[in-house]
């Protein structure tokens, strides 16, 4: 690895860091560098403050430090243009950098080379660092979605039985998965912007739907970090950060409720305090105020969207367009068979995380409840697949499309 990788390597690992808290802007992480040492570094801000590049720079002017004649290493190419704050292109030019390394262009049509551009025509240096691309691409997938199709990045996340089943016929769960891959997820969880159930899941499970990594032992903790280096498939670097970095900047995702069930009472978890949204049709909404006489008394309080929608696809259409609204980046499907057969049928569902256990039920529920279907030709084909051994579970991940979809 070359001094220039090291440094492209911690400037997405701070990336990472950033991932979950900087919606609905990507999560980027800038290292600068002069005379063979790192002066400043710094992360995305929280949307509508200092992006990763500005922060670096005043991180390294307020340790006194003269950028004239700087190295900046940046997980993705600068903005060029004026949004909720300056361009960045403006802030390197200004204090002195003279060279820009950069592993991708942003996929934002806005900027997308034009920040590259912008500084070569300052005379500043720009290194493309094209070995970095897939690492730095992994860690803005949903922005990519997000600004090019106007849609959150929804990851399924399933624990499977090695028979393919996520509960058993009573809708007993608990639990397939081993407590690595569990808590593996609250740290998915701490990375995401929602987390999305439907009614099923929340009669029978009254999930939390929060981040309780302080539920695992050191021992458990790691031993997942271990775990990394067990991939194989492609080299994942945000699955790899997933498992092996400490995560201490986040917050729980907001809570979404998919269709309205006529049994919810108001005391359960998902009510324990206001974030949260239902996402239900107008019909089903009414339905469920006439006979819920709790609903009701606080439905002039509830958080709720409805529609009016003629299928499931077009439910889940809605649902995509009402969090988008809300500047959810990144969703976690963690919905039963039927919710998981609706956003499937709707082309919804951009990463699969299923988990593998080594039990066998024999009979039970499947993950994905879809449409019919006749041929093994019209099965979706992943790409981008990754595979890890947490203890004696496998986790599969992978992506419906690659990171060029809109090459392909």
């Amino acid at each position: 690895m070359t001094v220039n990788d090291l440094y492209m390597k911690r400037a997405c690992v701070i990336a990472f860091t950033r991932i979950g808290c900087t919606s609905p802007n990507p999560a980027v992480g800038a290292v600068i560098v002069k005379n063979g040492s790192i002066i400043g570094e710094g992360g995305t801000g929280a949307y509508g403050c200092d992006h990763a590049e500005v922060t670096a720079i005043k991180d390294a002017m307020q340790r006194g430090h003269d950028l004239s004649g700087a190295e900046i290493y940046v997980s993705l190419e600068p903005c060029s243009h004026f949004g909720k704050t300056p361009p960045c292109t403006d802030a390197i030019i200004n204090c002195g950098i003279s060279k820009v390394h950069v592993p991708l262009m942003d996929p934002n049509p806005v900027v997308s080379g034009s920040g590259i551009r912008k500084l070569i025509e300052a005379g500043v240096e720009v290194n493309i660092m094209h070995n970095y691309f897939q690492p730095a691409s992994d860690l803005i997938r949903s922005f990519k979605k997000y600004i090019l199709r106007g849609q959150p990045f929804v990851i399924n996340k399933c624990a499977v039985t090695l028979d393919g089943k996520i509960a058993a016929s009573s809708g007993d769960s608990r639990w397939i998965s081993n407590e690595y891959s569990r808590l593996f997820v609250h740290k998915l969880r701490s990375k995401v912007d929602a987390v999305i159930v439907g009614s099923n899941t929340l009669v029978k499970d009254n999930p939390m739907l929060n981040i309780r990594m302080n539920d695992f032992g050191d021992d458990i903790k790691n031993s997942l970090s271990d775990c990394c280096g067990c991939m194989t498939g492609r080299d994942n670097f945000y699955l790899a950060e997933l498992m092996k970095s400490e995560i201490k900047d986040y917050k729980d995702p907001l809570r979404v409720l998919v269709g309205i069930p006529a049994e919810i009472t108001i005391d359960c978890n998902f009510f324990r305090d206001d974030n949260y949204l239902i996402i239900a049709g107008e019909k089903e909404y009414e339905r469920a105020l006439k006979t819920n006489k709790e609903l009701k008394a606080i439905s002039e309080r509830l958080k709720i969207v409805t529609g009016s929608f003629d299928s499931h696809e077009d439910s889940v259409r809605f649902t995509l367009n009402a969090l988008k609204e809300k500047g959810v980046m990144s969703a976690l499907l963690e919905g039963g068979g039927a919710l998981n057969g609706s956003f499937f049928n709707a082309g919804a569902i951009d990463q699969f995380m299923y988990v593998i256990a080594p039990k066998v039920l024999g009979s039970g529920i499947a993950p994905i409840n879809g449409a019919p279907s006749e041929r093994m030709s019209d099965s979706l084909l992943l790409r981008d697949v990754s595979t890890v051994l947490l203890g004696d579970n496998l986790l599969f991940s992978g992506y419906k499309e690659e990171y060029n979809f809109e090459m392909m």
